[in-house]
């Protein structure tokens, strides 16, 4: 209320500052009988100078200065009637003092009837962006977030969604999403791929058994398509059989080379090598650099990730007894164990431990640090649900 005083009190000055020569008692008041007589005076005056140059007869310019005398006769009369008085300069100076008052009252009047003045005030973040900006990006990702909160069975809203979290690095956001289009919209290769993808990564470059599934389907559907043949081969690199995988990689290198126009070629090349090298029982080659030290695998589909730990890793674990390797790798793992149970928000971390018992044989440890996992995740939706496809992937699900 205090702001709309002050807004009254400033509308009041602006008013009183232009009205100020109204409100002066002592201006002076035009009287228009006074402007007559000065008028006539003169025309007598006019009238005497042309009977002096001869201009006029005599007789015409006694004629003429009777009328005039006439008029200022009665001019004279009205201006002492209508003289400028005291009292009417005060009648003006209460008119413009009335106005001073009246404009702001009836101006705040006018608002408080058709304005909205006990309407609250809004934070600027929750302000709409306006017409023909952007609104930032996690804006737009928050929105679709509360629209399939409550309507989560909008296939529309997670269509769009999906190839956002994936362009963004959350990958397994992405694959909760993309899976989620699948069962409302249907399968097509897009989806697919966009979750065989997010699940791949997610997964650390694992292939399990849903990217083998969503790989199968696309190449039944779209079978020119080079990703489900690079993941099925990297599949057969990491369960050991690399006879198979230097078969699927030769298939594509088969293909003519106007398929060539993803940058795909090379990394296949370098991954056919590798795999050759180790069926000959040869040191592994070198994959190309891209100047930071990383083998270059951008541009390809899904990029074409690495099956396992640093090649060096692997090489001096290769060379080790094997009673050597087995301790080695259980050191890795109760390392790993050991950081979860000090930082358990690593959901990759859970997914390498779980998968690492799974394959050593020790399921009975797999289930219970999938269920510690679930704890440290406890009231993370996206997290569980992560978690649950992941356990059903490596046959540990319900």
């Amino acid at each position: 209320m205090l702001l709309w005083i002050l807004f009254a009190l400033l509308a009041a000055a602006v008013v009183m500052v232009l009205s100020s020569p109204l409100l002066r008692e002592k201006a002076a008041v035009l009287v228009p009988a006074e402007a007559d007589t000065a008028v006539y005076r003169e025309q007598l005056d006019e009238i005497a100078a042309d009977l002096e140059r001869g201009l006029i007869a005599p007789a015409e310019a006694a004629s003429a200065r009777a009328e005039v005398a006439r008029r200022l006769l009665k001019a004279a009369a009205d201006t002492e009637g209508s003289a400028a008085k005291p009292a009417s300069a005060s009648t003006v100076a209460r008119g413009a003092s009335a106005a001073v008052f009246a404009i702001p009252v009836l101006a705040i009047s006018l608002y408080l009837a058709t304005g909205s003045p006990g309407l609250p005030d809004r934070p600027l973040a929750s302000r709409e962006a306006p017409p023909g900006e952007s609104a930032p990006i996690a804006q737009l990702i928050a929105k679709v977030e509360t629209r399939l909160r409550e309507a989560p069975d909008d296939g529309r809203g997670w269509d769009v969604i999906a190839p956002v979290y994936l362009r963004l690095g959350r990958a397994a956001d992405a694959a909760h999403a993309f899976s989620q289009s699948i069962r409302l919209n249907g399968e097509s290769p897009a989806r697919l791929v966009g979750f065989a993808e997010a699940t791949l990564v997610a997964g650390n470059g694992v292939v399990s058994e849903e990217v083998r599934k969503a790989a199968e389907r696309i190449r039944a559907v779209a079978p020119e398509r080079i990703e489900p043949v690079v993941w099925l081969a990297l599949g057969k690199e990491q369960d050991g059989n690399f006879a198979g995988a230097a078969e699927d990689y030769r298939s594509l290198l088969a293909r003519p080379p106007a398929d060539d126009d993803k940058g795909w070629r090379k990394p296949v090349e370098q991954r056919l090598a590798e795999v050759e090298a180790r069926l000959s029982g040869q040191p592994a080659p070198q994959a190309s650099s891209d100047g930071s030290g990383s083998p270059a695998s951008s541009g390809t589909p899904a990029a074409v990730p690495s099956s396992g730990p640093p090649r060096a890793d692997v090489a001096a674990v290769e060379q080790m007894a094997p009673a050597d390797q087995a301790k080695f790798i259980q050191g890795m793992v109760a390392r790993l164990a050991a950081r979860l149970k000090e930082d358990g928000k690593d959901l990759e971390g859970w997914q390498k431990l779980v998968r690492a018992y799974q394959v050593m044989g020790r399921k009975d440890e797999a289930i219970a640090a999938l269920a510690e996992a679930k704890k440290s995740f406890a009231g993370d939706k996206t997290a569980e649900t992560t978690l649950d496809e992941f356990a059903r992937s490596i046959g540990l699900g319900s």
